[in-house]
């Protein structure tokens, strides 16, 4: 009888490549160590650039989309999305919960802030009326709450020099809050003359009743108490997103890809253009780039913060000719769906509906090469050899890149809608092309990929694919749940089961088969899960579902209700996961959240050595055993 319970072996988070730029501002500071703090998917992230290394919080259970740094800068609060929104208050340095503030506020909690002793959190809502609360974080109690306003809110602050005042602004709006005991009360801000009716998108409070905002138009208004006094016209092309106030003054970022910085009085010191950097998304997109648009902006003594909304951090170092630095990039716009990585080397393979393809290193934790097409990535695949990478594309074409160098090998359209799934027969000799028109068609490598077959029999879109270890057989799963069989590299159908009983498959990356049956759900639907990848020498297998759970069950998983590990990260559906060469990492792929999440496998094994030492630490037992990262043996 097969073996239900689940695997010994577990997964530790070790990387996260991306940055949560869209729909989102305000959210990347310097903690008081100065490390990063910001947040990808789920995840709240502390990166420490001088050790390339990060720390995760995985106290939430869906999207991040708002953060506040308290004005000690050691705990964190992350604010998400979903039906029961939550806040979680956190320590950056031990990444652990200090505080769960809930059961106010439904679909989301679009802005935080703390007071100036950091004794309050202020938090808007995305519900209908966009309600403000007022928190003792501490004790988890609310103690103030009220309608924000009718229309969406786009940031709230504390008045640092007015004890229990704030302001929030938002679409066509800015409101200014007194908080007297349990009462929170409004006063409209007062346009006038000075300036139009705008949309302000951020702000910073000042000394003396002053406060500076952030309009649609570009603008900066500056209001004293709830009049607008004056603007300062042009300040940015279009819309400023972030505005942060420091000690030796502010800095704005907006639509146009510049960060500026003025000082206490508001007057302009510099503008850094980081259209003009050669770093960037922005590059490789060429003329038809829409612009670099920046997020959210932190300045700190020299140096300046820089979030994007192409999933970009940058870093500028003041007085140091400005340049901006790239510390962190991702995908972006769109879905995230193609997954391959490398067959002998360290190195994954994603691709995007933002149309770039990039190569990212397992053990430097980076992006070492990126190329951009001409049409949204849906799948990617590479040839036993690691010469040729495959893409398949959302207008039924695909292209062949070579890995060295990301040249064009060709680019062949037969098909007029998504190709879905790629596949290399592991003789090096073929690649099977599935598509959204219910075929897969095969390619002959060494013809320069000249078609030799077609599988036709299929009557719904292709999803999964695998070859045979001898290249004879494919089979195939279909949007209908249906599991088919063809021979190679003809495509003939297989109808005969009895022929096929003895084959063994290279890879198992299809949902459907005995082998499989396990790793479904009660009342599940074919689309739940995305993505399986067999480690056989393991004897696990790893799955990426629409509920945002990485799960590892034992392989083969044939019995209903096999137990499982599962894995918290990915806010939403989670595209495609695939086991690294070497079987030391698991990769995933999150689709709405874009970003790429590298797990630690850690085997058997390495558990039973564990309990080989002692409780102070000291070793009982010898033993040898390999970790490839540093490539050597380790000797206990």
């Amino acid at each position: 009888m097969a073996d239900r319970t689940a695997p010994n072996c577990h997964l530790r988070l070790e990387w996260v490549y991306g940055y949560r730029g869209h729909q989102c501002r305000n959210n990347l500071y310097y903690t008081a160590a100065k490390e990063i703090v910001y947040f990808v998917a789920g995840v709240g992230v502390v990166y420490n650039t001088r050790e390339h290394k990060q720390k995760f919080y995985l106290g939430h259970n869906d999207d991040i989309i708002s953060l506040a740094l308290h004005p000690e800068r050691v705990l964190v609060a992350t604010g998400q999305v979903g039906k029961e929104p939550y806040i979680c208050v956190w320590d950056s340095y031990t990444v652990q919960t200090v505080s769960i503030l809930k059961d106010v506020h439904s679909h989301g909690i679009a802005c935080l802030a703390f007071d100036l002793d950091g004794q309050c959190l202020v938090s808007v809502g995305l519900d209908s009326k966009n309600t403000i609360c007022v928190w003792d974080w501490r004790r988890g109690k609310v103690l103030a709450a009220a309608p924000g306003h009718t229309d969406r809110i786009f940031d709230i602050s504390w008045d640092l020099y007015q004890p229990s005042k704030l302001v929030s602004c938002g679409v066509k709006h800015i409101k200014f809050w007194s908080l007297c005991g349990n009462a929170l009360t409004p006063k409209r801000g007062v346009f006038g003359k000075t300036g139009d009716l705008q949309t302000i998108l951020c702000l910073a409070c000042a000394k003396d009743e002053i406060t500076y905002s952030g309009a649609l138009n570009g603008d900066i208004y500056v209001w004293k108490g709830i009049n607008l006094i004056r603007t300062v016209q042009g300040a940015h092309g279009s819309g400023i997103f972030s505005m942060n106030a420091c000690e030796e003054g502010f800095a704005t970022g907006g639509r146009d890809g510049c960060v500026r910085l003025w000082d206490l009085n508001f007057k302009p010191i510099t503008v850094i253009d980081l259209r003009e950097t050669d770093q960037g998304y922005k590059v490789a997109r060429g003329a038809n780039s829409r612009g670099l648009s920046v997020r959210s902006v932190c300045w700190r003594g020299d140096h300046i913060l820089v979030g994007t909304q192409d999933s970009e951090i940058f870093e500028i170092v003041v007085h140091d000719r400005n340049k901006p630095f790239l510390i962190m990039q991702g995908h972006c716009e769109g879905e995230l769906w193609a997954l391959a990585v490398h067959p002998t080397k360290p190195l994954a393979m994603t691709g995007s509906d933002d149309r770039s393809v990039r190569i990212w290193s397992l053990i430097d934790h980076a992006l070492i090469a990126r190329c951009n097409m001409e049409e949204p990535i849906r799948c990617a695949a590479v040839s036993t050899d690691g010469i040729h990478l495959a893409l398949g594309m959302k207008d039924g074409s695909f292209t062949v890149l070579r890995v060295r160098d990301m040249t064009e090998v060709v680019h062949i359209k037969d098909r007029k809608e998504a190709i879905h799934e790629l596949k290399y027969s592991p003789d090096g000799a073929h690649l099977a092309v599935g598509s959204n028109d219910n075929s897969v068609d095969i390619y002959g490598v060494v013809q320069r990929y000249k078609k030799v077959g077609e599988c036709i029999g299929s009557n719904s879109f292709i999803t999964h694919m695998d070859w045979s270890t001898d290249s004879k057989y494919l089979q195939t799963n279909n949007g209908s749940a249906r599991r088919l069989f063809f021979r190679m590299p003809s495509g003939k159908e297989v109808t005969n089961r009895e022929e096929l009983k003895l084959v063994q498959w290279a890879s198992w990356t299809c949902v459907l088969g005995a082998e499989v049956n396990g790793i479904w759900p009660k009342y599940s639907d074919i689309n739940d899960i995305n993505s399986v990848d067999a480690n056989y020498s393991n004897q696990v297998l790893v799955t990426a579902d629409d509920y945002g759970l990485v799960k590892l069950f034992r392989y083969p998983c044939i019995k209903k209700g096999a137990k499982f590990k599962k894995y918290l990260g990915h806010s939403a559906h989670i595209t495609n996961a695939r086991w690294s060469h070497d079987y030391q990492w698991v990769i995933t792929i999150g689709g709405a959240d874009h970003s790429v999440f590298q797990w630690k496998f850690v085997p058997e094994r390495k558990a039973k050595e564990a309990l080989h030492l002692a409780p102070q630490g000291k070793i009982k037992l010898l033993t040898l055993y390999h970790d490839p990262p540093s490539g050597g043996t380790i000797l206990l």
